[in-house]
């Protein structure tokens, strides 16, 4: 039978971020760049489509499995706020920018929308890498 008696939970939590973090870069230098330059770009813009709202679910779930070991071990540390801010920004990005984005993407050849989803996209970017940056500084944190 396993022990696992001995694991700290310290280690899980970094192990997780670690984790999470990892399989975002591989998306990010990966799977990304890869699509756009092997498919059409209809094809690529239906795959992203397809992709990313599975890619912040994953994260969303991932988020709150460290947000609430971050909780319970570190007793709302300024940690458990950071990576709450995280999961928020996970959330967001998928249940209200995304929408968006993909919106403003299918209304082609307006200056107006074209101006309007580089902005939003802009913005799921920015969000992005600071999610990085903060799990980042939580890994090291903790």
């Amino acid at each position: 039978m396993l022990d696992i008696s001995n694991i700290n939970l310290n280690e899980v939590i970094k192990f997780t971020i670690a984790f999470h973090l990892g399989s975002l870069i591989f998306f990010s230098v990966i799977i990304a760049p890869t699509t756009f330059m092997t498919l059409k770009e209809s094809n690529a813009r239906k795959f992203v489509r397809s992709v990313f709202p599975k890619l912040y679910l994953w994260s969303i779930i991932l988020n709150i499995f460290i947000f609430v070991f971050i909780i319970l071990y570190l007793n709302f540390h300024l940690l458990s706020l950071f990576s709450g801010l995280v999961l928020l920004g996970y959330i967001y990005s998928r249940q209200v920018l995304m929408p968006k984005i993909n919106q403003s993407s299918d209304q082609k050849n307006v200056e107006s929308n074209n101006r309007r989803f580089r902005n939003l996209h802009n913005l799921s970017v920015l969000i992005f890498i600071c999610q990085k940056i903060i799990l980042f500084i939580v890994y090291i944190k903790i």
